[in-house]
């Protein structure tokens, strides 16, 4: 104990003493001035004003079921302003949303807010735009007709189309109200390569069109079709009972108008009939009967399903559509 005490009592151990503490007093300053720098930063970069652009993807709460919307972009645009931190946290957020309510929609043209969610109260917000002009419809359907069409020119020399058909004859269109009753039929035409001499079998696309033949944005159900284009010999055809050959189409106009009052285009001028052979022999046209009144007076687009006469099996196209546009149009036009 007194050996203890003797040590305690010397110079050099009061010495080193004095330099451990002095070493355990700087390292504790040094961490409590670090610490502070710290957290001076981070407030730094709270207290710091930064502004930033953010793209938000817009969301139209709608019954898809029963209405069409148009006139929503797919984005805003939305400008905050605020502390650096928390926009810097809004530039990495997922979970900002903009939205337009159209539960209980009207039906035509209205006005909208768009509404943003997922931002901090604290920072500065600006939409653009703020508010949208959108155009609601209701949502129908209806079954139309389907033309297919193909390029008889590309069949090769000493063969001839023995059959053309489509999967199905009808399919349904569905869309706003306002294009879906100015659809006339569905469109869809038969790739034949040049110089074809084998049947083909393929699937085709089909295109909603009006009277005019332009296309209207619709949807499709099925939006497509299998389309099978038959291709004989003529030698084969020949030594068969069965005959295929090219007539004309004859018109025949009814109704109260004057055809002379219109120019008449067929999508087609002849088409290939097919049957027995004795029949087929006997006929050189096909007659196509096109009534007038069923256009309006500058004139329209018929779509007319030929008959088939007794003893044929088959006409190819079997439709045909019929233009009529008025003389007094064009003239008005050319002089114009």
């Amino acid at each position: 104990m007194k050996t203890i005490n003797s040590l305690l009592r010397t110079k050099w151990f009061q010495l080193l003493a004095t330099l451990v503490l002095a070493i355990v007093l700087f390292v504790y300053v040094t961490g409590t001035i670090g610490n502070v720098r710290g957290n001076r930063n981070r407030q730094n970069q709270l207290i710091t004003t930064q502004t930033a652009d953010l793209n938000v993807p817009l969301n139209a709460i709608i019954n898809d079921n029963k209405y069409y919307l148009s006139g929503v972009p797919q984005s805003v645009r939305v400008n905050i302003t605020g502390p650096s931190g928390l926009v810097t946290a809004a530039q990495n957020s997922r979970t900002i949303r903009a939205t337009v309510n159209l539960r209980n929609p009207k039906i035509g043209s209205q006005r909208v807010t768009v509404r943003l969610t997922g931002l901090s109260d604290t920072l500065v917000t600006k939409l653009d735009p703020s508010t949208l002009t959108v155009n609601v419809s209701r949502k129908v359907s209806k079954m139309v007709p389907i033309i297919s069409t193909y390029n008889r020119d590309n069949i090769a020399s000493r063969y001839v189309v023995s059959g053309f058909k489509v999967s199905q004859r009808r399919a349904r269109v569905v869309g706003p109200s306002d294009l879906v009753k100015i659809v006339d039929h569905l469109s869809t035409n038969l790739d034949v390569p040049a110089n074809t001499q084998s049947s083909i079998t393929r699937n085709v696309p089909l295109k909603a069109v009006d009277r005019n033949g332009s296309v209207v944005s619709v949807e499709i159900n099925p939006g497509t079709v299998i389309a099978t284009l038959d291709v004989t010999s003529q030698y084969a055809v020949n030594n068969s009972t069965r005959e295929t050959k090219t007539v004309s189409l004859n018109p025949t106009f009814t109704g109260s108008r004057a055809i002379s009052t219109y120019n008449v285009t067929l999508s087609t001028s002849s088409v290939q009939i097919t049957g027995d052979r004795s029949v087929i022999d006997r006929i050189d046209s096909i007659p196509i009967t096109v009534n007038v009144n069923k256009v309006s007076n500058t004139g329209g687009v018929l779509t007319i399903r030929l008959p088939l006469p007794k003893g044929v099996t088959e006409i190819s196209p079997r439709i045909v559509e019929v233009t009529l546009t008025s003389r007094s149009a064009n003239s008005s036009s050319g002089g114009n």
